[in-house]
């Protein structure tokens, strides 16, 4: 290639004539009909004209014989025909040399201009011929219809994009414009980016729109303006979609459910008949499935306490849909505004439920207790009970100093506590904070106690059975899921758990290990237990049922409902689901905590510095048992357990935003 040649190359996807003014090793330096100088690489050059250009005629000349060069090249260009070129080509090779095909569509020129033409006229084409760098691929059938529909749905997308983004804008702006023809296709855009963010299907097309109708990238936006269509509310739980949690079940498992009613007979099994027991129920105020109820017998100078279960593998088979649907789900997923049940309520909250006055099945355990709280001898066996009392925590918490078998349960049960703190137990004296919605749809928080007697007590029992259902299939050698951690890294707590302060309890949990599963018996440190797994809420936990119907098949003499494979099986499925359905819950819970730090008034906080980290120490908030941190000036200094107030800077529960700041 020489100085004074005319060129022909692709940029930023327009076709441009230019003249060589300088050849460097394999890099042109280019005078384009623009008048611009451009420094080009050779292997761009689609096409070259000799002769060229005079170099030594003035460059406003030059540029304007490049204009007229092009003008004419592109009106040559439109006078061919590639969709008649392509047919007569059909059958006659798939590679085609450019000066052939120019021959064919321009056969009454034949001047220099008649090749860059059929070029152009190919580039601008792009549909019934491929440009190579010698030759033309002629496209088959297939391709070109596979082309022509892209560019039909393109044409559509883009039509779509400016009436999408016109209505949008009139939307945000809180107008009410007619829908648009892509009304549905906007939408369910706006959903996927509201719910998987820059994971959607659609999620750069839907960026273009939002950038269209002058709403920028904020990634809320989308979230934002489905609540102004009405397509969602304001308070919508995005976490159920991007989990794919279903809140309804579906109908064959609802059809199962009413079927298995209607089938079940508790009386032709072989159950123990406790249905004269005083037996209560100790759960919150308001629940509906009581999966766990207790009696206590006095016989012989001994305690006979009674742990009883609600009996859901009497109905619910393993593999059955049922089954199949509560193990997808894993638990009963507890939120503030909405709770989603493992089994329909028809079971959870009616024909198994141990509700007060009805007789239901129940797969029991009676443990003879001393007075160290040392259990002497029990026993696992499927039984028939009838709850003579339902109270709440509130109503033992009020009258177990004046109830004789509430006063002598929670003494049992300070029994087997002390007993599991002697053993090395962790018993930390940390509440819990309960976030919940009140009917005028105003958001209340609480501290739960778990010192309290009628927790208390009920949590040192569940904790009894399920150590006594792990020690069945540890000391049976059979196959169980059992909840194992290790211990400390290092141990911060000494003496009594009544003595522990706040500060130190939340630094001992930093040297927590995490508390797994494993197919083989492990201690449990933060028990205190030698084994232990999870039993006593077969309603609302996968697991518990699993563990029920394994621990009944051993109490039965029979063979393991599982064996190890089937076990471990289970537990790849479970653990993803539990792990999916905390989090959602986790979730949801700092939500409504958000909200409801939006609607307070400015109040301050006092919090208790953890780590005293250089411009950002780690504080806990006693009120809202919440850690966090705050941005402080580096001159400010802090000492760990040292106790500050803070407030509130700036929240928003929808962006999950919460900022404080010192007082």
């Amino acid at each position: 290639m020489e100085p004074g040649q005319i060129v022909e190359f692709i940029e930023v996807k327009n076709f441009i004539a230019g003249l060589v003014t300088r050849v460097k090793a394999s890099k042109l330096l280019v005078l384009t009909e623009t008048n611009r100088e451009m420094s080009v690489a050779s292997s761009r050059i689609l096409h070259q004209t000799n002769p060229g250009l005079d170099l030594s005629r003035p460059r406003a000349e030059l540029v304007q014989s490049l204009k007229e060069i092009s003008s004419r090249r592109a009106s040559r260009a439109m006078e061919i025909n590639l969709l008649e070129l392509w047919e007569l080509l059909d059958g006659e090779g798939e590679e085609f040399d450019y000066r052939y095909l120019a021959e064919l569509a321009l056969p009454d020129d034949t001047g220099p201009d008649r090749v860059p033409a059929m070029l152009r006229a190919i580039f601008a084409d792009g549909l019934h011929f491929k440009m190579r760098p010698n030759t033309v691929l002629r496209q088959n059938a297939e391709k070109v219809e596979q082309i022509t529909l892209a560019r039909i749905q393109e044409e559509k997308r883009g039509r779509e994009l400016m009436e999408g983004a016109s209505w949008l804008t009139k939307i945000w702006a809180d107008e009410t414009p007619d829908y648009p023809d892509c009304r549905d296709h906007v939408i369910q855009t706006l959903r996927d980016m509201a719910i998987y963010g820059s994971d959607a299907s659609e999620y750069k097309w839907g960026q273009k729109l939002l950038e269209k109708a002058g709403l920028g990238k904020d990634p809320y936006k989308p979230f934002y303006l489905l609540v102004k269509m009405g397509e969602i509310h304001k308070h919508e739980n995005l976490d159920l979609y991007r989990n794919q949690i279903e809140t309804t079940f579906p109908a064959a498992v609802l059809s199962e459910a009413e079927n298995l009613l209607r089938q079940s007979d508790w009386h032709e099994e072989n159950r123990r008949d406790l249905t004269s027991l005083e037996t209560l129920t100790i759960d919150s105020s308001g629940s509906g499935d009581f999966d766990d109820a207790i009696s206590l017998e006095e016989k012989n100078g001994c305690v006979i306490l009674g742990i009883h279960i609600a009996d859901v593998s009497a109905l619910v088979r393993p593999d059955s849909p049922l089954d199949i649907e509560a193990r997808g789900l894993g638990t009963t997923i507890y939120m503030p505004d909405q709770r989603i049940s493992m089994l329909p309520e028809i079971l959870s909250e009616e024909a198994l439920s141990l509700k007060q006055a009805c007789v239901r099945p129940a797969f029991s355990v009676t443990a003879q207790i001393d007075e160290f709280g040392n259990v002497q001898t029990y026993e696992f066996f499927p039984s028939l009970i009838k709850v003579k009392r339902q109270l709440s925590y509130q109503d033992v918490d009020s009258t177990v100093n004046s109830d004789p078998t509430l006063k002598k349960l929670f003494a049992i049960s300070q029994t087997l506590k002390s007993q599991r703190h002697a053993q090395g137990a962790l018993i930390m004296p940390l509440p819990t904070l309960n976030v919940y919605l009140v009917a005028d749809g105003q958001i209340g928080i609480s501290l739960i106690n778990w010192d309290n007697p009628g927790r208390a007590m009920i949590s040192e029992f569940m904790i009894l059975a399920n150590y006594l259902a792990a020690s069945v299939l540890a000391e049976a050698n059979i196959p169980g899921l059992f909840r194992y951690q290790d211990e400390p890294s290092q141990r911060l707590l000494k003496g009594e758990p009544s003595e522990f302060n706040l500060y130190d309890c939340l630094q001992q949990r930093r040297y927590f290990n995490r508390v797994g599963w494993g197919l083989d018996p492990r201690p449990h440190s933060g028990m205190g237990l030698e084994v232990y797994t999870n039993l006593t809420s077969p309603l609302r936990r996968f697991i518990d049922l699993v563990m029920q119907r394994q621990v009944k098949s051993i109490a039965a003499g029979n063979e393991p409902e599982y064996s190890r494979e089937q076990i471990e099986e289970l537990l790849t499925f479970v653990e993803p689901a539990l792990r999916k359905a905390y989090d959602v819950q986790s979730r949801r819970k700092r939500y409504w905590l958000l909200r409801y730090l939006e609607a307070q008034s400015p109040k301050n906080y006092e919090a208790i510095l953890l780590q005293s980290q250089p411009n950002r120490p780690r504080l806990f908030i006693k009120e809202l048992m919440l850690e966090t941190d705050i941005a402080v000036n580096s001159t400010e200094r802090f000492s760990p357990g040292q106790e500050v107030m803070i407030k509130v800077k700036r929240v928003n529960a929808r962006e999950d935003i919460l900022k404080f700041e010192l007082v």
